[in-house]
C-alpha cells in the first residue's frame, strides 16, 4: 500500500512524464521529419526554435513554482507582533480582514495573528501568505511568493500544448493517410489527442486566472464571494488594472513574461494608501507612516531642503515624522522598507 508520501508525488511525476512524452514524440515524429526534408527545412528550424524556446520557459517556471515557498507568517524570531497571545497587550499590525466579532483573525494550528489574505493550508500544515490554493501538480501551495511562477506556467503550458496540437495536424494527416506504422500512428494520434485536451482545458484555467489578477483576487476570495453570493468586482485590495498586474507580476513591465522579479514586499501587508507593494512604517510605538502616490508622503507639514523632504503630523497622541524615502539619514528612528 503506499504512504501519503507518495501518493502526494504522483501528480509530479504525472506531469513530468506527460512533458517528456510529448517532447520527444513532437521532437522525433514532428521535427525531425522536417528537418530531413529540403523542402521543410526551414519550416522546422522555425518550428523547433519556438517549441524549444517555449519548452525551456515551461519548465523553468514549473521548476520555480514547485520549489519556491509561498510565504508563510513571520516567526516570532524575526516579528513576535504576530504570535497568538490573547492576554499579552502589543501593537497590532492593521488588517481589512477580520472576525464578525471585529477581533482580529488568527490560527489556531499555527498559533498566530493572521495578515490579510492568508489562509492556513492542511496539506501543508502552515498559513499561507495571499494564499490562492494549493496545488498537488506542482506538490505546493500557491502564495505570494510564486503567484508569478505558477501564473507564467500556465501561460507557457497553454502556449506549449496548443503549438503542437496546430502544427502537427499535418503530421496527423499524412500518418493516416499513408498507412504508417501502427506505432508511430498511435504515438503520433496519441501527442495531438492529449496536447489538445490539456490545451483546452489549461488554456481555460488560464483565462480564469487572468480574470482573477485583474479583478485582484486569488481563488480562495473568488470562492468565498461565490458561497457569500457577493459581487465579483469589488474587491477591497483592487489597486486599478496596472496595479493589479503588478501585485502579481511585478513591479517590471520587461520581466512580466520571465521568471524572475516577483512582486516586491513582504506579503504582510497591503497598504491602502499609495503603491501597494512597497509598505513604509516608523517604529511600532510611533503608528504607521501615510503614503501616497510616489515616493514621499504627501500629507502638510513642514518641508525641509536638505535631506529630502519631511513631513510632520499629529496621530497616537504625539508627532510623527515621516522622511522621504530619498532621506538616507533619519533623525527620529529607522525607517524601512
Amino acid at each position: 500500500m503506499l504512504d501519503l508520501m507518495t501518493l502526494k508525488v504522483l501528480p509530479v511525476v504525472f506531469v513530468i512524464v506527460n512533458m517528456v512524452s510529448l517532447y520527444l514524440i513532437y521532437s522525433f515524429y514532428h521535427l525531425v521529419p522536417l528537418l530531413q526534408n529540403t523542402a521543410t527545412y526551414h519550416d522546422g528550424l522555425i518550428q523547433a526554435a519556438v517549441f524549444n524556446g517555449i519548452t525551456l520557459m515551461m519548465l523553468l517556471c514549473y521548476v520555480r513554482a514547485v520549489a519556491t515557498n509561498p510565504g508563510n507568517i513571520p516567526s516570532k524570531e524575526v516579528d513576535a507582533s504576530w504570535e497568538y497571545v490573547p492576554d499579552r497587550d502589543v501593537q497590532q499590525v492593521e488588517t481589512k480582514e477580520k472576525k464578525r466579532t471585529g477581533e482580529r483573525r488568527h490560527c489556531k494550528w499555527c498559533a498566530k495573528y493572521k495578515p490579510d489574505r492568508c489562509h492556513h493550508c492542511r496539506v501543508c500544515k502552515t498559513c499561507i501568505l495571499k494564499m490562492d490554493h494549493h496545488c498537488p501538480w506542482i506538490y505546493n501551495c500557491v502564495g505570494f511568493g510564486n503567484h508569478k511562477y505558477f501564473f507564467l506556467l500556465l501561460l507557457y503550458s497553454a502556449a506549449a500544448c496548443n503549438f503542437i496540437t496546430l502544427t502537427m495536424i499535418p503530421t496527423v494527416e499524412s500518418a493516416v493517410q499513408q498507412n504508417s506504422a501502427f506505432t508511430q500512428m498511435f504515438l503520433v494520434l496519441f501527442a495531438e489527442t492529449l496536447s489538445a485536451f490539456l490545451g483546452i482545458l489549461i488554456t481555460l484555467f488560464f483565462l480564469f486566472h487572468i480574470w482573477l489578477m485583474l479583478q485582484a483576487m486569488t481563488t480562495i476570495e473568488f470562492c468565498e464571494k461565490n458561497t457569500k453570493n457577493q459581487s465579483y468586482g469589488s474587491s477591497v485590495h483592487d489597486r486599478g488594472i496596472n496595479g493589479n498586474i503588478r501585485a502579481v507580476l511585478g513591479d517590471w513591465m520587461l520581466l512580466w513574461l520571465l521568471p524572475v522579479s516577483p512582486p516586491v514586499g513582504s506579503g504582510t501587508n497591503f497598504a491602502e494608501d499609495g503603491d501597494p507593494f512597497i509598505t513604509r512604517a516608523l517604529e511600532p510605538e510611533r503608528g504607521r507612516s501615510r503614503r501616497k502616490a510616489g515616493y514621499g508622503a504627501v500629507t502638510s507639514g513642514k518641508r525641509q531642503s536638505k535631506g529630502g523632504r519631511r513631513e510632520m503630523f499629529s496621530g497616537y497622541g504625539e508627532d510623527i515624522v515621516c522622511f522621504d524615502a530619498r532621506d538616507l539619514k533619519p533623525r527620529s528612528g529607522p525607517l524601512f522598507v
